[in-house]
């Protein structure tokens, strides 16, 4: 499935060097916008240790981002991409076709919560700014609607195949991707209180039967 065109910034776009110096001066400043973000977090985190972790002065930042939010705005597409990629490619339906339900129903949320451990400090600074500014949530939901696009794609797929038993793959869509995006969250956070492989599992079970039926893989219901 093509990306979601990103929704508009509430500042200007930063500037992309056309030289290799300048593209190479952006990098380190992205790098270090990272390690500093992950180790401080947003709040903590000031412009002029990001430009020192980099190793330039706050005024050569200052040329590529206007400020730090900016610079986590930046990053914000960069990994949700990386992440929504990920995920959009476990859901393509001919990786599905003629395989064990089940396994790539545990594939698949796998994948998703797999998915978070790419750069997880900056992925916990991410959810909290998306009930805090409008932007970051925007960029969010413009990801999720891709994920979902690319899962009732799946489904349609799969039902015309006569391999699953939801009628509405609108809703079941749905329920499969803030379910398992909830558990994710949740691990992410540290709140979930449980092994992320059991849960893993868990949730792939409950997904299996609910798509294909009990066990998994039966025909589905007339």
């Amino acid at each position: 499935m093509p990306a979601a065109p990103r929704p508009p910034r509430a500042t200007s776009a930063p500037r992309v060097p056309q030289q290799a110096r300048s593209r190479r001066t952006r990098g380190r400043i992205l790098e270090a916008a990272i390690a500093c973000f992950e180790e401080r977090g947003f709040d903590a985190t000031t412009t002029a240790q990001i430009a020192r972790r980099a190793g330039i002065g706050v005024g050569t930042l200052y040329g590529y981002f206007r400020d730090k939010r900016e610079l986590l705005l930046e990053l914000l597409h960069e990994t949700a991409d990386r992440v929504a990629d990920d995920v959009v490619r476990e859901l393509a339906p001919e990786r599905w076709r003629g395989a064990d339900p089940e396994a790539k129903t545990r594939d698949l949320v796998g994948a998703v919560v797999h998915s978070q451990r790419f750069r997880p400090g900056l992925q916990r600074i991410l959810w909290e700014r998306f009930f805090k500014d409008p932007d970051f949530r925007a960029a969010s939901e413009a990801v999720e609607g891709r994920v979902r696009r690319a899962l009732v794609s799946l489904l349609e797929a799969l039902r015309a195949e006569g391999r699953v038993r939801v009628k509405d793959v609108t809703s079941a869509a749905f329920l499969i991707q803030t379910s398992v995006q909830w558990m994710t969250s949740r691990l992410l956070l540290g709140e979930a209180g449980v092994d992320s492989e059991a849960a893993i599992a868990a949730a792939a079970e409950m997904l299996a039967r609910f798509l294909f039926g009990s066990p998994a893989g039966a025909p589905p219901e007339p």
